[in-house]
């Protein structure tokens, strides 16, 4: 009896063109929460006898990673639109392997990228999903190479890439709207959850994502839905300035900074017999260059970190 095992040991990105030479800004899943990946048929062609026939085959690989610095969102959005590298190592078949089977997508092979980065009161993180179809005999070529396919080591990652200085936990430290003005305060929340995630539309003969806008949304719940603080929110602008920031390890944090007219502002009053609250949402898509990363010690992180201890993202033309 033969079973295999399951799972990954390493899922890692980097630098267009640069795996299979040095890669250049690796990052790891690390800390995660679900991996997958997945072969399946794709643009089958099926015929009068209701037979399919072959036609090509979809990769798709995604991991749910627990270390969303501002460095990895920064690369993330760089390496949309096909200029991203990826490894996928699975785990050891055999006690005395080497290391398991081994998917490089690169070159001829190169996958899209998309993503979704999501915090709420439970967790931070970032799940980046690679996806590609690949002709019927070129994926078969690639998936019976994996078995003795040598992996590259990536720079400064060991293994899956767990690190703890870049594992982030949700710690509201204020949201404002329009900026400089506090809206609530934590004791206040109910729930939140703040999203970005791309917006795609798939290249028909290879099934990679292009990607022009990003999607945001941030959901806020209170208990401060008194009649005064219900005609505050109603008075404020359709489209406010807003900034929300998170703590990361010590002082330094992740910022996002929206500027006015970018998201607008919708709301709801809920009073039952259980709970009183207000729900604030807001929404956008937002160009793909209208987006800017500032790093250093006045933005959330140190002199000289890039965005892995902390750093802003703003948003907006």
């Amino acid at each position: 009896m033969s079973i295999s095992k399951s799972g990954n040991h390493q899922f890692g990105l980097c630098d267009l063109g640069t795996l299979a030479t040095t890669p250049v800004d690796p990052i790891a899943m690390g800390i995660r929460g679900a991996y997958a990946m997945k072969t399946s048929a794709y643009k089958p062609v099926k015929d009068y006898l209701q037979r399919t026939w072959r036609n090509m085959i979809n990769f798709r690989v995604e991991a749910e990673s627990y270390q969303p610095s501002m460095f990895m969102l920064k690369k993330m959005i760089g390496w949309l639109n096909g200029n991203v590298d990826a490894q996928v190592i699975t785990k050891k078949q055999t006690a005395g392997a080497a290391n398991g089977d081994v998917y490089k997508f690169i070159a001829a092979r190169k996958a899209g990228l998309d993503f979704e980065l999501m915090f709420n009161s439970d967790k931070r993180s970032l799940k980046p999903i690679l996806e590609v179809a690949l002709p019927y005999t070129d994926a078969q070529a690639f998936i019976d190479g994996a078995d003795s396919e040598t992996p590259v080591a990536l720079p400064g990652i060991t293994g899956a890439g767990e690190d703890q200085a870049l594992f982030r936990r949700p710690s509201f430290v204020k949201f404002e709207a329009p900026d400089t003005t506090t809206i609530l305060t934590k004791d206040e929340i109910v729930s939140r959850s703040y999203s970005i995630k791309t917006k795609n539309k798939k290249q028909d003969e290879t099934n990679i994502s292009i990607v022009d806008y990003l999607t945001f949304e941030l959901i806020m719940k209170f208990r401060n839905a008194s009649v005064a603080k219900h005609v505050e929110i109603m008075s404020k602008n359709n489209a406010p300035s807003v900034t929300i920031r998170e703590l990361n390890e010590a002082a330094f944090y992740d910022e996002w900074k929206f500027s006015a007219g970018v998201l607008t502002l919708d709301h709801e009053l809920d009073d039952t017999d259980e709970d009183r609250s207000l729900t604030l949402k807001f929404m956008a898509d937002v160009f793909l260059f209208d987006v800017a990363f500032l790093f250093g010690a006045t933005y959330g992180g140190d002199v000289s970190d890039g965005g892995t201890k902390g750093g802003t993202m703003t948003i907006g033309a």
